[in-house]
């Protein structure tokens, strides 16, 4: 029998729902199952009807009495954002609500469904791959409870658990896949990040065009005329769509503190990103800080025979030995080749959450004080044991893999006979270059990070009791010591990436700064120029992440320094790509800079850092790298614009864009290529609002406005991984384009091509007021572009024009509209 509340929905999701129905109303044991819908309400609708049909028994049980009527058999919940784990989160529910024994002692547990996995595309990546791995340690996890669990996923989020969580997918005893009804609004898109504040228009009647990257604050007027001019209500409703403070720049006076986040959540999301980034992973299009790449002094893969002879042949790496920057597996990385940003690494930061639990650190404080001595004075007190009982014993806890245990049976085998303190140094060097390589190969669990950052610890606790004191000078410098610093200082940065809680955070931050300063002071500059220089660049990029931190201006000062002095000493005639990755640093960091202070002297040093380091990629050798460096000069000139020569600068910009567009193709990079045609289409509609003297400019710069947001909106809808803009946005702009393109009388149109452009004008901004359901201030935004549209349907078409309109709006919008009109 079907319920009469599924009456509206089409026949084969009726079919479908019934066999979920019934898969769970078997009451299976640890079943999982997956039911995939991309229209969000008709998902709302049928877990709904779910839970009505399924949550209790029809009839009380013969044993009522026990509470068993009263206790559901299916529980609906809604996935928690902070700690993206559907199976603690059942735990959790489990504790508080025991299920009721019946009279034979018997104790069922209820199904769970879990809502709101979309959601998790407006989370920052760690979050993201943070579910996809608790996903992939589901297996032992669930064997621990009996209940079953029914996920609820849209379309990209469910390929992106094919691709990134198989463990789970193979785990799946039901597939289920919803189609979308067929109604004007299309199925949710693929997740986009954003996270921003704003603030809703003020006057829906005459609703504001959402600029697409606010960064002009004198921008806004408070007297507007009667009728205000497009272009100039353009600029002002960004304000409105996203506020934040932190995607404008600051007048050239202004000091006033903002967050370091300088994507702009309305459109223009500009980009900057990482040198070596692979080809899915493309940084939001403002230059942001940029995905750090981190460089590992180079060891070999393979344990070093620990002897002295051995020991004391490892002196640090001369520059010319060590892997390029630009190869992803290599075992030589550099920190900060690019600035850090959020969604963009190279190495995935994805937290292990069946690892075991996190150890206590041992105190960093004592070998890095000792380390750091002429920058700390007061020294540490160090056991006389070099390798603690406690350390071995917790090592045994937690290390479960083979060749891991075998390198600790050789460090225990060491503690129990006669051997030198070097000798132990390099064993527990060795394991924490074991663990150093598995997160460089992507395995960057909290488990692996805190095992490396402990065996290197201790690497430096042995050297100190060893015969060459950590307290040697920079022209005598310890043979180990700056590339075990210098790794140290990377891990406790990666693991400030995967940390939630803000003052541990900001503790391994400030601890990889002052690794990257203890080694920097046991380093001789004239003999090891490119190490130093390495060091310089990595605690460069350290101060970039500190900066969106705390003290932003006084950080962001001190990375551009770090980057002028690796600049001083990385020539480009011995190593031009990294001189290149260096003044890109510098270029973004300077970007930044000039959103708190002296914004049009600081874009001109980033756009002077971008063209330098141009000179250095060859566009045919190194495609990618060369085309994110001409996004970010784009977006560099575009920022500039928004202060002098607007109209020279924003050419220049889609000069930019454009190169970059050659390289940065839909088959090859598809989420970067997204991202520089969103910013594209910015600049082209900025263009078009400069021509306002000239229809026919205007004309052509809208035209090719919204070619390049439909070029956007296209590839972002192909991709399954993370968007760095909001697509949503973009459908909003794009409709604004259209509305501009029907409504501006100097165009010479016919009546059918502005109804034409006004319907497409209609069905983006219902693309974009579906995707912001769940973001009320953005919500009403776009719900305004919509009534505007609806209005201009009539003005331009008459009545039969606003029945037309009318009809491409949803039957349960239309309560909201209709009144309003």
């Amino acid at each position: 029998m079907i319920d009469t509340a599924l009456s509206s929905i089409s026949n084969q999701n009726q079919q479908i729902y019934q066999r979920l129905k019934l898969a769970l109303g078997l009451d299976l044991r640890r079943q999982i199952f997956v039911a995939v819908c991309d229209d969000l309400a008709l998902q709302s609708h049928l877990s709904a009807q779910l839970d009505t049909e399924l949550a209790y028994p029809i009839a009380p049980a013969a044993d009522s009495h026990t509470g068993q009527d009263t206790y559901p058999r299916l529980v609906t919940l809604t996935l928690d954002l902070s700690d993206p784990n559907p199976v603690a989160q059942i735990a959790r529910w489990l504790s508080k609500n025991p299920p009721p024994r019946s009279r034979t002692g018997h104790q069922s547990a209820p199904g769970f469904q879990i809502l709101g996995i979309e959601k998790l595309t407006r989370q920052p990546a760690s979050v993201q791959w943070q579910f996809l791995s608790y996903l992939r340690t589901m297996e032992q996890e669930l064997s621990l409870i009996e209940s079953s669990l029914l996920l609820w996923l849209p379309r990209p989020w469910f390929h992106s658990v094919q691709q990134s969580a198989p463990e789970f997918w193979n785990l799946r005893t039901g597939f289920f896949e919803f189609a979308g009804d067929p109604t004007p609004i299309a199925a949710l898109s693929s997740p986009a990040d954003l996270d921003r504040k704003a603030q809703p228009t003020a006057d829906l009647t005459d609703s504001k065009v959402v600029e697409l990257n606010r960064t002009e604050p004198t921008y806004l007027k408070q007297d507007q005329p009667e009728k205000p001019d497009i272009w100039d209500i353009l600029t002002e409703d960004l304000a409105k769509l996203g506020d934040n403070p932190s995607s404008r720049p600051a007048s050239e006076a202004a000091t006033t503190e903002k967050a370091i986040q300088p994507e702009s959540r309305d459109s223009l999301a500009i980009e900057a990103e990482t040198e070596t980034a692979p080809p899915h992973e493309t940084a939001n299009s403002l230059p942001v800080s940029q995905p750090r790449q981190y460089q590992f002094l180079k060891t070999s893969g393979q344990p070093a025979q620990v002897t002295t002879k051995t020991a004391n042949r490892q002196r640090i790496p001369q520059q010319g030995n060590q892997r390029p920057v630009q190869q992803p597996q290599r075992a030589v990385l550099e920190l900060g080749n690019l600035l850090p940003q959020p969604q963009d690494k190279v190495v995935h930061l994805r937290r292990d959450p069946f690892a075991p639990p996190k150890p206590t650190l041992q105190p960093v404080a004592s070998p890095l004080k000792a380390a750091a001595a002429p920058v700390h004075p007061p020294a540490q007190v160090i056991s006389p044991s070099p390798l603690s009982a406690s350390q071995l014993e917790l090592w045994r806890s937690l290390i479960q893999d083979r060749p891991a245990q075998r390198l600790l049976e050789e460090i225990e085998q060491l503690g129990q006979q006669p051997a030198s303190n070097l000798e132990l140094a390099i064993a527990c060097r060795n394991l924490g270059n074991y663990y150093r390589d598995r997160v460089e190969q992507g395995e960057g669990s909290d488990a692996n990070l805190n095992l490396a950052i402990q065996a290197y610890e201790q690497v430096l606790i042995c050297l100190d009791h060893s015969s060459l004191p950590l307290s040697q000078t920079a022209a005598s410098p310890h043979p180990l010591l700056p590339d075990v610093l210098n790794d140290l200082g990377n891990l406790y940065w990666m693991l400030s990436r995967q940390l939630t809680n803000p003052d541990q955070k900001l503790g391994q931050l400030s601890q990889s700064i002052e690794t990257y300063r203890a080694a920097l002071k046991h380093l001789d500059v004239t003999t090891q120029s490119m190490s130093y220089a390495m060091i310089q660049n990595n605690l460069g990029a350290a101060y970039g992440d500190l900066a969106r931190h705390q003290d932003t201006v006084d950080n962001l000062q001190q990375s551009i320094a770090a980057y002028q002095e690796a600049l001083r000493h990385r020539q480009p005639a011995v190593d031009p790509l990294k001189y290149a990755s260096t003044q890109n640093n510098l270029g973004t960091a300077y970007w930044h800079l000039a959103q708190h202070q002296q914004p049009k002297t600081r874009l001109r040093e980033a756009i002077a850092a971008y063209s330098d380091a141009l000179q250095y990629y060859n566009p045919e050798q190194e495609p990618l790298n060369y085309a994110m460096i001409q996004n970010n000069l784009g977006t560099a000139y575009w920022n500039l614009a928004q202060f002098e020569q607007p109209d020279k600068l924003l050419e220049l910009a889609v000069t930019a864009y454009q190169a970059a567009l050659v390289y940065r193709t839909a088959e090859a990079v598809p989420t970067a290529h997204a991202a520089t045609q969103n910013n594209l289409g910015t600049a082209y509609w900025h263009l078009a609002g400069r021509s306002k003297d000239n229809p026919a400019a205007r004309q052509d710069y809208l035209q090719q406005a919204i070619v390049a947001y439909t070029a956007a909106i296209q590839t972002a809808h192909r991709v399954t991984s993370p968007l760095t803009f909001d697509v949503f946005a973009t459908q909003n702009n794009l409709g604004l384009a259209y509305y501009q393109m029907a409504t501006d009388k100097q165009f010479p149109l016919e009546k059918a091509q502005r109804s034409a452009h006004l319907e497409a004008a209609l069905h983006h901004h219902l693309q974009a007021l579906q995707g912001w359901q769940a973001q009320p201030e953005y919500y009403q935004t776009a719900l305004g572009y919509v009534m505007q549209t609806i209005r201009a349907f009539y003005n331009e078409l008459g009545l039969q024009g606003q029945n037309l309109a009318l009809s491409k709006v949803p039957g349960h919008l239309l309560r909201e509209i209709l009144p309003r009109i």
